[in-house]
């Protein structure tokens, strides 16, 4: 039986209570799952999610190095489609957080549609909404305005365009706030492993937040204005 179908499977932002009842019900239904690593022999985020509940399930990884330059990146997805398309069946690719936001996931999902192949996203729990829930506040309110940057890219361009930004990858943060560092209608909240059991937050005025304690890539910052 040739590969029939690939669900792109978000397992929530870790903790295992989070996962979607949809996606545990597909994890078990396929033939397979396929787990991403970044390195070789270092395991695999989303794996450790779920692995209590398919302790029975045929699981194999895909690698997916955190290196920018494009041609070694094409070569590792074009691996990773090679693998998955050899399959029988129905098979699942796991991402923490939600497949639609900046996951692994979606460069398979350009590729496996262009080779013909159904592919059906299960959504996840993304870290900004549990991020939200760690600093136990609302993202927005009303008519209020969102906006989502990754590394903090042009941070400057829009802090006073928005009353909320989250900031996804928190690595050189200090260095982008550096311009609004004393401003006191700005408050910062810094989540390190949201809904992980060793979670770590912050909030409070940027100038007095402790960045590199906040130096990892499952960080991320909510910026807000102080409301009049």
């Amino acid at each position: 039986m040739p590969l029939k179908k690939v669900y792109g499977v978000g397992v929530g932002p870790g903790d295992r209570e989070l996962i979607t009842l949809k996606a545990l019900r597909v994890l078990k239904e396929v033939n397979k799952v396929f787990v991403p690593i970044s390195k070789l022999g270092r395991r695999s985020l989303a794996y450790e999610i779920i692995k209590d509940f398919i302790k029975d399930k045929h699981i194999e990884e895909l690698l997916f190095p955190m290196v920018k330059d494009k041609n070694k990146l094409k070569s590792y997805w074009d691996e990773a489609l090679r693998k998955i398309l050899k399959e029988d069946g129905e098979v699942a690719i796991v991402t923490i957080g939600d497949p639609t936001l900046y996951s692994t996931f979606s460069y398979l999902w350009k590729l496996l549609k262009e080779n013909g192949v159904e592919v059906e996203v299960i959504n996840g729990v993304s870290s900004i909404f549990a991020s939200a829930k760690a600093l136990n506040m609302p993202l927005v309110e009303g008519d209020e305005k969102l906006c989502i940057l990754p590394q903090g890219k042009d941070l400057y361009k829009y802090i006073d365009e928005f009353d909320t930004i989250i900031v996804m990858k928190t690595k050189n943060l200090k260095e982008c706030l550096k311009d609004i560092m004393n401003r006191d209608d700005i408050l910062i909240g810094l989540v390190k492993k949201a809904s992980f059991n060793d979670e770590k937050v912050f909030f409070g005025k940027i100038k007095d937040a402790k960045f590199e304690e906040f130096n990892d890539y499952l960080s991320m910052a909510i910026i807000k204005k102080v409301k009049e």
